[in-house]
């Protein structure tokens, strides 16, 4: 059921970005978003409580929040109605899914997500809603984001913890 709910999440991201594309901002777009976003707490929730983790899951949830919030945030910018410095999360996001590459390259082992960037993501997708639901960018939108950027401070140390106790 949790990787159900991940390719929903892949899959529901080409009908978004184009509504987002044809129609802007408006109900339809905002309620497919939270759908989506609801998907990403779902599947992990679901995964953890019925011990359903699978290499594939951790795989592909990554995957599917990436083209989800990464899609999203191009059509935004593209309509002017986020601005430019909104990219600077998905730097955080590139250094991780680097890291995370060479470390299954390196070990084999697939390193679960974390608080933080479980919280990163939750900040991320809340900025975007609030984005879609006012129809525009707004500070609470912007004070979320930062908060998010801010959190790979703390994930870095997390993973270098992770690193350690795995010597």
């Amino acid at each position: 059921m949790a990787n159900i709910l991940t390719i929903i999440r892949l899959i529901g991201t080409i009908p978004l970005v184009v509504i987002i594309g044809k129609n802007g901002l408006c109900l339809s777009s905002s309620l497919l978003f939270i759908f989506l976003g609801i998907t990403d707490f779902l599947d992990g929730y679901i995964a953890r409580k019925y011990n359903k983790c699978t290499n594939f899951g951790k795989v592909v949830d990554g995957i599917a929040d990436k083209f989800l919030m990464l899609s999203v945030t191009i059509v935004l910018l593209a309509k002017n109605i986020i601005p430019y410095w909104t990219l600077l999360i998905f730097i955080r996001d590139i250094s991780s899914c680097i890291f995370a590459i060479l470390y299954i390259k390196k070990t084999g082992i697939i390193i679960k997500s974390n608080i933080f960037g479980n919280l990163k993501a939750t900040l991320h997708i809340l900025s975007i809603a609030l984005t879609l639901l006012i129809g525009n960018w707004n500070l609470a939108s912007a004070i979320l984001l930062i908060i998010a950027i801010l959190l790979f401070i703390p994930e870095i140390f997390s993973i270098l913890k992770i690193l350690r106790n795995k010597k």
